[in-house]
């Protein structure tokens, strides 16, 4: 006997696929419980290493652009450092021409520095002096020097009255050799003894003012 005598009976005969409507039952939604947001997603792990490596790509290639210019641009100058006073061995030639410091005493530095300045068209030196000019390529404009004689006894050279720096020579077989040495500049009686060749008297000039004023004797070696 059926719990439920008033409730209907399905067909006998309907189909296998045909089913009662079931009753759909409406839960009520829970009250009081906040929802979350959904949570952000960052970056992953994967994404962070490809950013890192794009940084440091282009920070490499920035250092790599340096080191480019600068290999370009050769090594720095020695020239650039130089001041009033100093004594000097000149190097190389054309861009690679360099002027490095020596001390005053060595047997091979045959220049003193008078001036220093940079290498413009309107530089020059003022008469008796010589005019050397050193390249500074990629790093500006290069630099320009005053140089005279280093008044040391014992060097020897040729053409003295030369626009360029006159080269150390062999006293052996050098025209001219420094015999003596006066400490201040003489142009009108000069202190050299008889038989003295030539005669080249320096005045200091310059900002620092540490050229020092000199008279050159030369004589035959």
């Amino acid at each position: 006997m059926s719990e439920n005598p008033g409730a209907p009976f399905p067909p006998q005969n309907a189909p296998h696929h045909q089913q009662w409507p079931q009753q759909q039952q409406q839960w009520p939604q829970q009250q009081g419980w906040p929802q979350q947001p959904p949570k952000k997603k960052g970056l992953s792990t994967k994404a962070k290493v490809l950013l890192l490596v794009a940084a440091l790509v282009v920070v490499g290639g920035g250092l790599g652009l340096v080191f480019v210019l600068k290999a370009a641009a050769g090594p720095e100058k020695q020239a650039g450092k130089l001041t009033e006073g100093d004594c000097v061995v000149l190097t190389g030639s054309g861009k690679e021409a360099d002027a490095v410091k020596t001390p005053c005493d060595s047997p091979q530095a045959p220049y003193a520095v008078s001036l220093t300045g940079l290498n413009k068209g309107d530089w020059d030196c003022k008469e008796g002096f010589y005019k050397y000019a050193v390249e500074t390529p990629l790093r500006g404009e290069g630099v320009a020097l005053c140089l005279a004689i280093n008044a040391k006894v014992g060097l020897c050279f040729d053409d003295i009255e030369s626009k360029t720096p006159p080269p150390l020579k062999d006293c052996g077989s050098a025209r001219l050799k420094i015999s003596e040495v006066f400490g201040q500049a003489s142009y009108v009686n000069s202190p050299c003894k008889e038989g003295t060749e030539e005669v080249i008297s320096y005045s200091a000039y310059g900002a620092t003012q540490k050229f020092k004023s000199a008279t050159i004797c030369f004589v035959k070696p």
